[in-house]
């Protein structure tokens, strides 16, 4: 009879004891620094880009690490200056055969480990926003939609930011369209067009 039965349960058992087969329990171990493991998501933060630099040229650059468009995210400064490419690649394998590739043909680029928090707070523009760059400090959001007439895309969307700047401070106004193709079109059609007395240059963001 085991010794801690009486001294745990306060009495003796009546019949014979039967234990039930023991179940071992492990975590596999995290990398170092880093909230996702070897075997799961892993993120990168892809330095080196410029406004002409594309998903497209990302995805071809890093052919064989079974990205997609919504594996990359555009990380823009305040002034929409696109400064990184968000990645987030399916293991850690991925992940490494990207620095190998980088180092062979993409030198221009520096690929560096992220955290998954660093993915999260980057806002998915996905082509489908356009930013309209020297718009009048006077317009108001009707002032754009007489700028995109005959564009289809969600009004409710428009929002303005002011640029201190000097000697004057800079208007800019974000709209998004329901698709890309759209959002290109605006582009195509609108660029360097007039609101009220100002051109306005259109960018879509990636």
């Amino acid at each position: 009879m085991p010794w801690f039965w009486e001294r745990k349960y306060g009495q003796r058992p009546t019949g014979p004891i039967q234990f039930g087969p023991a179940i071992w329990t492990f975590k596999l171990p995290k990398r170092s620094g880093s909230s996702s493991t070897r075997y799961g998501v892993v993120y990168g933060k892809l330095l080196g880009i410029s406004r002409q630099t594309l998903k497209s040229d990302i995805i071809n650059l890093l052919e064989g690490c079974n990205l997609t468009p919504d594996d990359l995210k555009v990380n823009y400064t305040r002034n929409y200056m696109p400064f990184a490419m968000m990645v987030q690649f399916p293991s850690f394998s991925a992940y490494d055969n990207a620095f190998r590739l980088i180092g062979r043909k993409g030198r221009l680029y520096r690929l560096e480990r992220a955290e998954q928090s660093e993915w999260d707070i980057v806002m998915p523009y996905n082509g489908k926003t356009v930013l309209l760059q020297n718009v009048p400090r006077i317009a108001v959001a009707e002032d754009v939609e007489r700028f995109l007439s005959g564009c289809e895309y969600e009004a409710s969307s428009i929002s303005f930011m002011l640029r201190q700047s000097l000697p004057d401070s800079i208007k800019w106004a974000t709209v998004r369209f329901p698709s890309q193709t759209q959002a290109m079109d605006a582009f195509i059609r609108k660029n360097r067009g007039f609101c009220l007395n100002n051109q306005v240059s259109v960018r879509v963001l990636q």
